[in-house]
């Protein structure tokens, strides 16, 4: 028999800020943290707003020497790591300490991590040292804080993990894929727990090119930044990129029992599928979507007559929406109707690596508050996206034990986790 994987630390920075808390009050005071893109100059991009920590002070988080030899996106992974190692009831250098015991258990846990484009703000800037003023002039860490697996090695490095590392590159199904592997690496009992999750900051010029020659970028925010992703809404035309990481802490359920520690909840189950369809496009049907779905729902043993929610992938790329909406019908069957449908990432911007990752940690909040965040701008559902949204308001409900949370990346890639209530017993915690 498998052991049950549950979370029992999470960690999150923001567009908002950092911390969980200040996320959770934002998104339930229902402020948009979408704004005109300032840090660098927008004209050669459609896409001109975004979730942005404008105020990102890094010298309030780290030391000054370790922030100058690390990208803006692994900052925000080592801050959200730290949290969610803290949240877990450990203190941040308890694996460093030098004795047998602890090199030992140190060799027991790993770390996981989506992202999708690595860090460009560095890597521009000594690009830019390169050709104004010769090779000598670029940063020696230039070769170790571009890359994406940066944030594995910063968060590796820094709290003494010597487990399994691996980093996922699956666009915004980065994070959830991170997810799922560290599950299966504590249920063969590859490791005895695992930081999971994703870190993404793509506000650069370069990055910023990137995401908008896919011809999937919002080309609203010249008239309405705060409002400019739009998920399943009659005027959705495409995403909008936001920046931070998050991080949980995973354990096997007897572990974080005898431990003593607070369990948010358990990752009952998850899978993965692909349309191949096109290299870019989703297929319409949402078939593979829905059965990534109706795979997930079943590892978990739950059927649809048990969730309670399901926190939705909500792109804003029409086609997207369109095929997604379908998958959640075929999954959830003759349920649509009684099934609340989020995406509280359109408050903020979709973080990409990170987007699945942020989602669980707001789901685990929800699942404490019993209460659903709203979906901003979504004023009225597109043709073919009526679904039991939730909008305007934050929702109260009284049973919030099973959430089914979707990913979806570029061209097809679909992933779906399904997070179940822990025991109401499980005292401790920080993390609301």
């Amino acid at each position: 028999m498998s052991s049950r994987i549950v979370i029992t630390g999470v960690g999150v920075v923001s567009p908002y800020g950092a911390g969980p808390s200040l996320l959770w009050e934002q998104l339930i005071a229902g402020r948009s943290a979408l704004r005109p893109l300032l840090s660098f100059d927008t004209e050669h991009i459609h896409c001109k707003a975004g979730g942005q920590w404008v105020d990102f002070l890094p010298g309030d988080f780290l030391p000054a020497r370790l922030a100058r030899r690390i990208d803006r996106f692994s900052m925000f992974g080592l801050i959200a790591a730290q949290q969610a190692f803290m949240d877990a009831g450990f203190s941040c250098d308890s694996l460093l300490q030098a004795d047998d015991s602890q090199r030992q258990r140190a060799e027991r846990v790993g770390v996981t991590v989506g992202n999708n484009l690595g860090g460009w703000e560095f890597a521009e800037r000594e690009l830019a040292n390169l050709w104004q003023k010769g090779p000598r002039e670029i940063s020696p860490y230039m070769a170790t804080a571009w890359f994406p697996a940066a944030v594995q090695g910063i968060i590796s490095i820094q709290l003494g993990l010597k487990g399994i590392g691996r980093t996922f590159l699956g666009d915004r199904a980065s994070g959830a894929y991170a997810i799922k592997h560290a599950a299966q690496c504590l249920q063969v009992h590859h490791a005895d727990s695992m930081f999971a999750g994703g870190a993404e900051a793509p506000f650069s010029p370069y990055a910023a090119l990137c995401y908008e020659t896919s011809n999937l970028m919002s080309r609203q925010a010249s008239e309405r930044p705060a409002e400019a992703y739009r998920p399943f809404d009659q005027a959705h035309d495409g995403l909008v990129a936001g920046e931070g990481a998050a991080f949980l802490f995973m354990e096997r359920e007897e572990d974080a029992i005898q431990r003593g520690a607070h369990i948010y909840a358990e990752l009952a189950g998850w899978a993965t599928t692909h349309d191949g369809y096109d290299r870019t496009q989703s297929a319409p049907d949402g078939r593979r979507f829905a059965d990534a779905m109706r795979n997930a729902m079943k590892k978990a043993g739950v059927t649809a007559e048990q969730v309670d929610c399901v926190f939705a992938a909500g792109s804003a790329i029409p086609a997207e929406d369109i095929s997604e909406a379908q998958a959640i019908r075929l999954a959830l069957g003759e349920q649509i109707s009684r099934v609340p449908v989020c995406v509280p990432k359109s408050a903020f911007g979709n973080l990409f690596g990170a987007a699945t990752p942020v989602d669980v940690v707001i789901s685990l909040l929800a699942m404490q508050h019993r209460t659903l965040p709203a979906t901003l701008h979504l004023d009225q559902p597109a043709s073919d996206c009526h679904l039991e949204h939730v909008t305007k308001q934050p929702r109260s409900v009284a049973r919030l034990d099973v959430i089914v949370v979707n990913a979806r990346g570029i061209g097809g890639a679909n992933a779906c986790l399904v997070l179940r209530r822990g025991p109401e017993e499980s005292a401790g915690g920080t993390g609301a």
